[in-house]
């Protein structure tokens, strides 16, 4: 008897180096890989942060340009002025300092150096309501090296998205733009704002929650989210609580690579397709929108994964003996929303800058997202709007 169920299930093709202070051993590590001209792309917080200057002073002459104005939510127009000035200085690699946004608009350049055309050529497409292709993408990338500052996981997935003029969020998937190193430095990060650990923390928090209900979940990613929730959950209340503890910083990055692992193969469901327009047309933090919106999507899908909620909910550290499934289910929700509470991210999209006559509009953009393809429950736009309703 088949218990595990046919699947299929992509190993990560990085080298993880995890501990304060890893950034120490950035030059022994980045010579193993070979590249001798290396690009440094961040945000402009990040270029001047702590972990930016170990580079730096690690690295020395082997960087020979930096881009350092990538901004949340990263666009079009940034990758190409990335990929153009890469081509100036002949780099042969990317290295990337802080959250999802300079990771994705990294990939996304080695994309568009090794792929030409236009960007927007190489995007993967949903068609409602069950068609998806994926775009092949095969030609060799620059190797990428990232150094995460934030939660976000983006250092260890294939996939990223970058929006167009239009604030729509442009999906990729190419395996050969995972980075050949990631390390993972909480002392590095000491600096990063708890609340930005937080909000983005959810985000890893939600990547754990739908690879477990997904529908390509499989036995290797659920055993990672669950260890990932069971990281990221103490993780999370230690630094809001200690905000200068290095190692449960180093704790909360291993978790949130462990969700990026998650969702590398069981993928995102209607939560993620719903964040990815409040970040691209709606302009809030991919964090904060991930930190609202969580619970209510778990509610959505509640019904149909009850069995992978009380999973949820065991990781999570709620004694779940006794309960039924559904009842379980809800301990899950119910553990999440305690955790909001005790980490002080935002709860309710109004009380953001977010313009609520968006919401229909958000509802009907997130109709061709890939999310809604993967997440276990069918969606109609008017039960995306209700969520988003129910969120405000």
């Amino acid at each position: 008897m088949n218990t595990a169920g046919d699947f299929q299930y992509l190993s990560s093709r990085s080298k993880i180096v995890s501990r304060p202070g890893a950034l120490d051993n950035l030059a022994f590590e980045v010579d193993a890989i070979g590249v001798k001209r290396l690009m440094l792309v961040s945000g402009r917080r990040s270029a001047e942060g702590a972990a930016a200057r170990a580079v730096r002073a690690s690295l020395g002459p082997l960087l020979v340009c930096e881009f350092s104005d990538v901004q949340q939510h990263s666009g079009v127009a940034t990758v190409e002025t990335i990929a153009a000035l890469a081509r100036r200085c002949n780099v042969d690699g990317l290295i990337t300092v802080g959250g999802g946004s300079a990771s994705d608009s990294a990939k996304a350049s080695a994309i568009l150096l090794a792929e030409g055309g236009h960007l927007v050529d190489h995007a993967n497409v949903f068609y409602p309501p069950a068609g998806y292709v994926q775009k092949v993408l095969t030609r060799p990338k620059l190797p990428i090296i990232a150094i995460p500052t934030t939660l976000s996981a983006a250092e260890v997935t294939p996939g990223l998205g970058i929006r167009d003029a239009d604030g729509h969020k442009l999906v990729f998937w190419d395996l050969n733009v995972v980075p050949r190193l990631i390390m993972l430095d909480g002392r590095a990060t000491l600096d990063v704002p708890v609340s930005v650990f937080a909000t983005t923390g959810m985000n890893a928090l939600a990547h754990c929650i739908e690879g477990l209900y997904s529908r390509m979940r499989n036995p290797f990613s659920e055993g990672l989210a669950l260890q990932g929730l069971r990281l990221l959950r103490p993780a999370l209340a230690q630094v809001t609580k200690r905000p200068q503890d290095e190692d449960a910083r180093t704790d909360a990055l291993v978790g949130a690579c462990l969700s990026g692992m998650v969702i590398s193969n069981a993928r995102v469901g209607i939560h993620h397709g719903l964040c990815h327009g409040l970040g691209s047309l709606g302009g809030l933090p991919h964090g904060v929108a991930n930190a609202i919106l969580l619970p209510h999507a778990m509610r959505f899908n509640r019904e149909v994964s009850a069995g992978p909620l009380m999973l949820a909910a065991q990781a999570l550290g709620v004694d779940t003996r006794g309960m039924s499934s559904l009842a379980a289910a809800d301990a899950a929700i119910e553990a999440v929303e305690v955790l909001q509470q005790l980490i002080g991210v935002p709860r309710r999209l109004r009380d953001t800058d977010l313009d609520r006559s968006l919401l229909a509009r958000l509802a009907k953009g997130a109709m061709s997202d890939r999310g809604l393809y993967f997440n276990p429950r069918p969606a109609t736009e008017a039960e995306a709007f209700g969520i988003l309703e129910a969120a405000w």
